[in-house]
């Protein structure tokens, strides 16, 4: 009968052990890595056509789906397709449930620009009305139009806490 029995040096077996840490502790980085990103969802809205005249009231409503409920509203930002030739775009988020605004600077698009990413007055997200619940109804909408500006896209940024 062939004989079976194996011999290890200790360094072999926590050399490793050592290994399989690591491996293990890369491992759940990579999945606390992956985690992170599936937490963050972003909305997207156009409420109009790239070529349609921007005009102060303009935007659209809408109600929070399911998915994005017990998320909070982390990032925003508006695009236009032709900037506009004079004039800043002031740019709202109103909560119409609660009958709140969300920012407490709104989003800007400063003339001949076409984003909210390049304005020089950022918004800022009220951090009391930055939760969001199933149902809720919210309006975004350009409180005050800029000449020329054509075409509107809003971006709504939501993370879990």
């Amino acid at each position: 009968m062939a004989d079976l029995s194996f011999t290890y040096d200790i360094s072999d077996v926590s050399s490793a052990l050592s290994d399989a840490s690591s491996a293990a502790s890369n491992a759940m980085s990579k999945i606390t890595t992956r985690s992170a990103v599936w937490d963050r969802k972003t909305m997207i809205l156009k409420p109009m056509d790239y070529s349609t005249a921007v005009t102060a009231g303009a935007g659209m409503r809408f109600a929070i789906p399911g998915d994005l409920s017990g998320m909070n509203l982390v990032s925003c930002g508006a695009h236009v397709f032709t900037p506009a030739t004079s004039g800043t775009m002031q740019i709202k988020i109103s909560n119409i449930t609660a009958a709140s605004q969300v920012l407490t600077s709104n989003m800007t698009i400063d003339s001949t620009e076409k984003d909210t990413v390049t304005a020089a007055s950022q918004a800022v997200i009220d951090t009391t009305e930055d939760d969001v619940q199933t149902g809720v109804e919210y309006r975004v909408y350009a409180s005050a139009a800029a000449s020329g500006a054509k075409g509107l896209q809003f971006r709504l940024g939501f993370e879990k806490p």
